[in-house]
């Protein structure tokens, strides 16, 4: 059992479970027989968190009784979940028994999910610390990220927010209906191509576009490109309804050139060429084209004139405020001064009281100073020499307790080096992972050879007890066969009736020795189950779990106790109150 122990603790050690006894401080435990309860639940509750994530077990026993049984009976109803079909209780953390301990734990290692990664760390021979059980999870989340499906932004509504991680309000698809792209034109002019590039410095780019105004960005852009598509669709329809109208009758071109004032020389230039000849409607869409960005050339400049002046006038209302702020204080100061100036006796007098009142002021808060300085003065004095002789008290301090770390620190490399000697003696010595799993692998050889042996002799007992039934029910009717015949002929002779009275006393007989026999081997069944029970209960220590149980009465019957007394005075405040 030495070694399946060995097994369980290095098993334990490889979740990231701590084990570290009650009274001293080492990281090994030498066997199973070394767990107390505080660490039995620690390691159970580490064990019973990696086989299932989503639960809260609880990782540590309290102080009192009752909280204690509580916790514990809470861990053997969840390793009762778990599949555990064994006997486990509240006494089984509370007192433990070495071999339901043993039990215990090799269910909970084997249920324990087994994955690359762990396998890995198992065949380099490193512990699991903080770190990679912190990668793990990390894997594990990005894992389940990544299958989910992904969701657009403004598609995210408010029932599958906390699904998705978005906020708590949906994003509107909210477009700038007058987003304007420039490199989004296109055209085989070259003169067309001259226009975009010489006017594409002054148009703003899309995020100043979109600053500019609270609207998405990406909603805006969805809606310029549906818009795209569609003018393009829109204009060939437009030139194809043209060339028509053209074609019936060309003097709708000179009533459209009359409703645009605004177009210079070149522009009635191309409208009267066009009405000399039929155009192609290619040609009167870049025509159109051409005139239309002449129209916005003239309006940037004049919408750059206007917000130049727009500027110059708000310059020039913040100075006259400026200006009219500071005539508001010079006159101020200029009523003043006439009010004084208008009867000067009498204000000269006032200031002069005025002025002796706050010299008088002046020499009493002098006063009140000196009184107060001097205690303050003194006070701060004492404070400083307190305060320096403190910290020459705190550095004397210091110091001992650098030379003792020192002297810790000394003792504790000493102790380090020789550690690492006697590690390096016990690797040597010690047996490696192979032996470990070599080991094991004769055990379950051994439990599979075991397991075969007892089903044959389950189906061994099973045919010996349908031949005992078959040859039983055999001489059962072979006897009632013989019976009739010497019942029927020992009428008539005397022979017969004294064989049938043989007969008789033999089958009695027969019946007493089966009797016998099976009673036996009913007797020699109970005293093997008795042997193994009384090997169980020798091996459970009765003895210590008894005085356990005796002092955790004596501590309930403590707290009882006291909690009696505090209702008693309780009572008696009440009765006085």
């Amino acid at each position: 059992m030495d070694e399946v122990d060995k097994i369980i603790i290095h098993s334990l050690k490889q979740i990231g479970c701590k084990l570290e006894t009650e009274d001293e401080g080492d990281d090994v435990a030498f066997g199973l027989q070394h767990f107390t309860p505080n660490l039995l639940v620690r390691a159970v509750s580490k064990c019973l968190q990696e086989i299932n994530t989503t639960i809260a077990v609880p990782k540590s026993l309290p102080e009192n009784m009752a909280q204690r049984f509580t916790i514990a009976t809470q861990l053997a109803e969840m390793c009762g979940s778990c599949g555990y079909r064994g006997d486990i209780g509240y006494q089984t953390f509370l007192y433990p028994n070495v071999v339901d301990v043993r039990r215990l734990f090799m269910f909970l290692i084997e249920h324990l999910p087994k994955e690359l990664e762990s396998a890995t760390d198992a065949q380099m021979g490193e512990e699991k610390n903080d770190f990679i059980l912190l990668m793990r999870d990390i894997k594990q989340k990005i894992a389940t990220q990544m299958k989910a499906p992904w969701v657009p932004q403004y598609c995210r509504g408010v029932a599958n927010r906390k699904a998705w991680g978005c906020s708590s309000q949906s994003i509107p698809f909210d477009p700038q209906v007058s987003l304007n792209i420039p490199g989004s034109y296109e055209g085989n002019n070259s003169q067309t191509q001259r226009n975009i590039s010489s006017i594409s410095y002054q148009i703003p780019n899309v995020f100043q576009q979109i600053a500019e105004s609270d609207h998405d960005l990406i909603s805006s852009v969805l809606h310029k490109n549906s818009i795209d598509v569609y003018d393009c669709k829109e204009w060939s329809l437009e030139g194809m309804r043209l060339c028509l109208k053209e074609s019936t009758n060309s003097s709708n071109n000179s009533k459209i050139t009359q409703t645009e004032p605004t177009v210079n020389a070149s522009q009635q230039t191309i409208i009267s060429n066009k009405t000399v000849k039929a155009l192609t409607p290619l040609e009167q869409l870049t025509q159109e084209v051409e005139s239309l960005k002449l129209q916005n050339d003239d309006i940037l400049n004049k919408r750059q004139v206007a917000s130049s002046k727009l500027n110059n006038l708000r310059q020039q209302q913040a100075n006259t405020l400026a200006i009219t702020e500071q005539l508001r204080k010079d006159m101020k100061i200029h009523e003043r001064c006439c009010m004084v100036l208008e009867n000067p006796d009498e204000n000269l007098s006032k200031l002069k009281d005025l002025i002796e009142k706050t010299k008088e002021r002046r020499q009493t808060l002098e006063t009140q100073w000196k009184s107060h300085r001097q205690p303050a003065l003194e006070k701060i004095n004492e404070l400083q020499t307190l305060r320096q002789a403190k910290n020459l008290q705190n550095i004397q301090e210091l110091r001992t307790i650098i030379k003792q770390l020192e002297t810790t620190l000394k003792g504790k490399i000493s102790q380090h080096v020789q550690l690492g000697e006697e590690l390096k003696k016990a690797s040597s010595t010690s047996a490696p992972r192979k032996e470990y799993t070599r080991r094991i692998h004769e055990f379950i050889c051994n439990i599979r050879k075991q397991r075969n042996d007892i089903y044959k002799i389950l189906d061994d007992t099973r045919d010996l007890q349908k031949q005992l039934n078959s040859i039983s029910a055999q001489l059962e009717r072979q006897f009632n066969y013989t019976d009739d015949l010497l019942f029927q002929s020992a009428k008539h002779d005397l022979h017969a009736k004294q064989a049938y009275k043989f007969l008789a006393s033999l089958h009695a007989a027969c019946n007493e020795i089966s009797e016998l026999v099976s009673q036996t081997g009913h007797s020699t069944k109970e005293i093997r189950d008795l042997e193994i029970q009384i090997d169980r209960e020798r091996m459970r220590n009765i003895a210590t779990s008894l005085e356990q149980i005796s002092s955790d009465i004596r501590s309930f019957e403590t707290v009882i106790k006291s909690m009696q007394v505090e209702i008693k005075q309780m009572e008696n405040e009440i009765t006085t109150g």
